[in-house]
């Protein structure tokens, strides 16, 4: 062995034993509470995986996030990087109001990757038979939210995004939310309501990228206007507080100490349900464990499953729905359940079976495709649309 090889492996050696030396005596962590995420270990290594260079990367992320006090330390960062006036800190903008925004620009996203997708929802569309095909690609946070930015905050191009979609979607009825969420947010400012009523009208929530439970109802009486339904009231569905300590995604990636938690509610007077996720019974669509969790908006259903059917017990009306989607639809559903005797939800990030078979298995007479439009975008499943 050369003796430039022998330092190389010997200085690897003794990186490997720090590393081991502070897992040791700060412990071995395998998941991460607070970003909901399982960590990255550190690997088994031989010489001929150190001279490739296979390994670096791993051990590189594995000392990041193994690293002693690692949440202690990256709250620290942003409070320096505060005080120095950065409002851009771990890939988040810190806004107005206590409000945290994913950065995603147009780099982030490949125009041919999002066309390729929306190609691949019209595939899907001509399996569907004579159901009624409806795309919403919610906006995100910091599309509708722009006054919450912070000074010149660049995000992607949404304008020409929903142009695309809407030049690009055949047979596929686009429904493009972004006045109805504004207006929304408008919907009580000055008419001295309290600060309940004032709950209402905040359509995202703060430390988080998902919609509120009122964000959620606003998309859900936007597709009601869609398919010519009238939507029920929003205090029709009994809404209940599940949480006022709900510190979301984007909270998790700055740890911003001066964070204030978000208000979490859910419907509660919904039909009675037969769920199955993924082949488990569910005696309602709520997980109320995870309400004591970290990841609390997982209390839809317990989380994200390939397959998801909800059959209504005592039905009124004898109507299937499909969903393909991302998790922005499992706070909507609850609304929607009154209106269906079955809706079915269709993952693609997990769902392992054939679509093709299944829209052919399967029928439905409302297919929703329901999606945050830079998810949307960057999705990389879709294509098992065509499959």
């Amino acid at each position: 062995m050369a003796k430039k090889e022998i330092l190389s492996v010997a200085a690897f050696v003794a990186i490997l034993a720090a590393g081991g030396i502070a897992v040791a005596a700060t412990g071995h962590h395998e998941f991460s509470d607070n970003e909901n995420r399982y960590l990255t270990q550190f690997p088994t290594v031989n010489y001929a995986d150190v001279m490739s260079g296979e390994v670096q990367e791993d051990i590189t992320n594995a000392f990041n996030d193994q690293f002693p006090q690692r949440d202690s330390w990256t709250g620290l960062s942003t409070k320096v990087k505060k005080l120095m006036g950065m409002k851009d800190i771990g890939g988040v903008y810190l806004g107005k109001d206590h409000y945290y925004f994913e950065k995603i620009m147009n780099q982030d996203i490949s125009r041919t990757d999002y066309f390729q997708n929306l190609r691949f929802v019209n595939r899907m569309a001509e399996l569907c038979g004579n159901a009624r095909v409806t795309a919403m690609l919610v906006p995100s946070p910091g599309i509708i939210l722009k006054d919450k930015l912070p000074e010149h905050a660049v995000l992607y191009h949404a304008d020409s995004m929903y142009k695309i979609a809407a030049e690009t979607l055949q047979d596929v009825s686009l429904l493009d939310i972004r006045r109805d969420m504004r207006d929304a947010g408008k919907e009580t400012k000055g008419a001295g309501v309290s600060s309940e009523n004032d709950r209402e009208t905040q359509v995202y929530y703060k430390t988080d990228h998902h919609w509120t439970q009122y964000g959620a109802y606003v998309g859900y009486r936007a597709y009601c206007r869609q398919v010519n339904r009238k939507a029920s009231a929003y205090k029709n569905f009994a809404i209940e507080k599940l949480s006022d300590s709900f510190y979301g995604t984007l909270y998790s990636k700055a740890l911003d100490q001066d964070a204030v938690p978000d208000t979490m509610e859910v419907p509660t007077k919904l039909p009675e349900a037969e769920v199955v996720c993924d082949g488990r019974k569910m005696d309602t669509i709520y997980d109320m464990t995870k309400k004591e969790q970290k990841d609390k908006y997982a209390v839809y259903f317990g989380g994200n499953y390939g397959e998801v059917t909800i059959r209504m017990k005592d039905a009124k009306k004898d109507k299937t729905l499909l969903i393909f989607k991302d998790s922005f639809a499992n706070s909507m559903v609850p609304f929607l359940m009154k209106d269906y005797s079955e809706i079915r939800m269709i993952d693609l990030r997990y769902f392992k079976g054939s679509v093709k078979k299944y829209l052919e298995k399967e029928p439905a007479d409302e297919v929703l495709v329901l999606y945050e439009m830079s998810s949307f975008a960057q999705a990389d499943k879709l294509n098992k649309l065509m499959k």
